[in-house]
């Protein structure tokens, strides 16, 4: 995203997924790992592939580790990043999105059916709109409870851990657990792999100290990162943005304490 004022509305941070609401501002060139799913509820937004073709379009869903630009603004617009390494991701990736913006705006069509008439202010209204977006592409967001007893356990003990030794080699024997047992039991039952599940855990308890207003620095080892490049650099790849271009432009909005 672009260091300019025009994103000043809503991040709702959640497990796994991540939704923007506000103004639309251009970016740079950027590629991230997760797939976008953009909804204007305005006037039509211009997309630009890494061949340079531009798309106006309403909607849109680019594909994850692609290339594209913004390359106008927008007055309110929906943007979801999806984990394309769990399973509501896989599901998209079954869509077999190209890497050309008309393929983006082809993919996003079915986003236009959902409804949506205003932007989210609150967790549960952007819950629901997640939750309709993704199952406009036919996407299941239906999610089993982990069953396995080493793996709930684990995931109660990981919030804890993220600042220590958070290899399978080194949270197995915690759990009572071979480390290829782990790996295998915790992808089965999680939908997602450990080590993203866990990356995923940390940008999200950095987020919430940054919505605290911590510095970059006393968030990033909070969460387990090694310094704010680190952070920063997992934020970028992940999101196409790094915390500092939106810190004190967007609102922070966390899910509700379990």
């Amino acid at each position: 995203m672009s260091r300019t004022r025009a994103w000043k509305g809503q991040l709702f941070f959640g497990p796994r997924r991540l939704l923007y609401a506000g103004p639309l501002g251009e970016t740079r060139p950027h590629a991230h790992h997760t797939f976008q799913l953009l909804v204007s509820l305005g006037e039509p937004v211009a997309l630009r592939d890494a061949h340079q073709h531009v798309v106006t379009c309403q909607a849109a869903v680019t594909p994850p580790d692609v290339e594209h630009t913004i390359a106008s603004p927008g007055a309110a617009v929906i943007i979801l990043h999806v984990n394309p390494d769990d399973a509501v991701g896989r599901q998209l990736r079954t869509l077999d999105i190209g890497t050309d913006a008309e393929a983006w705006r082809r993919a996003g069509a079915p986003l236009l059916t959902q409804g949506a008439k205003s932007l989210p202010k609150r967790w549960a209204d952007a819950e629901r709109l997640v939750h309709a977006l993704l199952q406009t592409l036919r996407a299941d967001t239906r999610q089993a409870l982990p069953a396995h007893p080493s793996v709930k356990k684990l995931l109660r003990l990981l919030p804890d851990l993220l600042e220590e030794d958070v290899r399978l080699s080194a949270l197995a024997p915690l759990v009572g657990l071979s480390a290829g047992r782990l790996s295998h039991l915790f992808g089965q039952e999680v939908g997602l792999p450990l080590r993203p599940y866990i990356l995923w855990l940390r940008l999200q308890r950095a987020a919430g100290h940054l919505q605290r207003g911590a510095s970059l620095t006393r968030a990033a080892h909070a969460a387990g990162f090694t310094d704010s490049a680190h952070l920063s650099h997992a934020f970028r790849r992940t999101f196409g943005l790094t915390p500092s271009e939106i810190a004190g432009v967007v609102d922070w909005v966390l899910p509700p304490p379990e």
